[in-house]
């Protein structure tokens, strides 16, 4: 089977996408082209998008971002969703900022991309804005419920990245690490309750992912006045074992952001200890801990409690991401791989659905080819890692 035949298979399948932050309803019908790239990773190249009012400054940010990965596949993206023949350039930013705005006119536009051209059978949603929400569409979104702020609870002044506090935004107020912990393990298991299927982390971007085992003195220590940045740290051990508890004891994964954040000590090799910790924990490593990828080799073939959730890393780098999933068919088990879009609108979710696509039809037509995989074994292989695998987490 060459590679045209796997890709059509791959994206002839349904997909339950592991990672989303897919906007609320009321932001979609204002998108035009410029708020599109300013809701995507195009934001963070380090360029300002352009208004689209100058021609010229539309061709100097084409110029800087054009060959970046992220650029690429939103442009081959949005080519495909709005029949486009031709590159966006600063003569077509207006057929494609006319196509956008008038798509979303329809304010079921952006579900409908999700659903017939994406294929999502299922999509978590990560909506750090209000973590646990469904977005008000249950039926296709299944709220991850993000614990960052748990780790800045030990002070009411204390938030992480997203200006969240546990107990502020719970309406209580303790100074008492036991009842604080009871606090953690209420919420999570009220979380799942109201239908949340996975716990997020993404404390790579307040911290490093050295987790060390932290005592209940430790941590009652970061409670009081004027904590010492080692009772902190200890008080964030603490509460991450108590986190990955609650989590076996619920049946939920512990998804952690991995690779870039902080890049402080925030590659997956980092999170060792905590694994080795929590056998009975299942963890969702993210977004391939680039630029450290084989961290997340190592780590799945020496714990069998460790996925690897392959989100971003086909939109980010399509290279590191070929290099990862021929490491990963080497050293993984097929049911320990997943794959979601990590983006903000359904036209970017199209792109890094095809940037992914592109890499395993890739990798799966070279293993065949070179014959160190099977066909059959590689079309299972696709079924599991777009479907089967993340949709059993769903059922259980």
């Amino acid at each position: 089977m060459d590679r045209k035949r796997f890709y059509d298979f791959a994206q002839s399948l349904p997909i339950v996408n592991t990672h989303s932050h897919h906007l609320p309803d009321e932001e979609h019908p204002a998108l035009n082209l410029a708020e599109m790239f300013r809701n995507s990773y195009l934001n963070w190249c380090g360029v300002p998008v352009p208004s689209g009012e100058s021609e010229e400054e539309i061709a100097h940010w084409l110029d800087a971002v054009r060959t970046r990965s992220y650029f690429v596949w939103l442009e081959r993206a949005l080519m495909e969703l709005y029949g486009i023949d031709e590159h966006l350039h600063a003569g077509s930013w207006e057929i494609f900022d006319r196509a956008v705005r008038q798509a979303h006119q329809d304010r079921d536009w952006h579900l409908k991309i999700l659903r017939e051209n994406c294929r999502y059978e299922a999509v978590l949603l990560d909506a750090y804005w209000s973590p646990g929400s469904h977005a008000g569409h249950p039926e296709l979104f299944r709220p991850a419920y993000r614990v960052n702020s748990i780790f800045y609870g030990y002070d009411d002044k204390a938030v992480d990245h997203n200006d969240h506090n546990f107990q502020a935004a719970l309406g209580v107020r303790t100074r008492d690490i036991e009842e604080y912990t009871r606090l953690i393990k209420h919420t999570l298991r009220e979380k799942k309750r109201a239908g949340c299927s996975v716990l997020k982390c993404a404390i790579a971007y307040d911290r490093s992912l050295c987790f060390g085992k932290g005592t209940k003195e430790q941590a009652q220590k970061a409670m009081l006045d004027h904590p010492e940045p080692r009772d902190i740290e200890a008080f964030q051990d603490y509460v991450f074992d108590c986190i990955c508890e609650t989590a076996v004891e619920l049946g939920m994964p512990v998804q952690i952001h991995t690779g870039l954040g902080l890049m402080d000590r925030s590659g997956a090799m980092q999170l060792q200890p905590l694994i080795a910790r929590h056998p009975q924990t299942t963890f969702w490593l993210m977004h391939g801990s680039y630029p450290w990828t084989s961290d997340i080799a190592g780590l799945v073939h020496a714990y069998p409690n460790v996925w690897a959730d392959l989100c971003w890393l086909p939109l980010l780098s399509p290279a590191a991401a070929h290099r990862l999933m021929h490491e990963l068919i080497d050293v993984c088990n097929a049911d320990r791989v997943v794959w979601g879009c990590d983006t903000w609108t359904s036209e970017e979710s199209y792109g890094a659905r095809l940037a992914f696509l592109d890499v395993l039809s890739r990798v799966l037509a070279e293993r065949v080819e070179s014959g160190i995989m099977r066909e059959n074994d590689a079309l299972r292989y696709a079924e599991a890692v777009l479907h089967d695998n993340a949709a059993g987490i769903l059922k259980s």
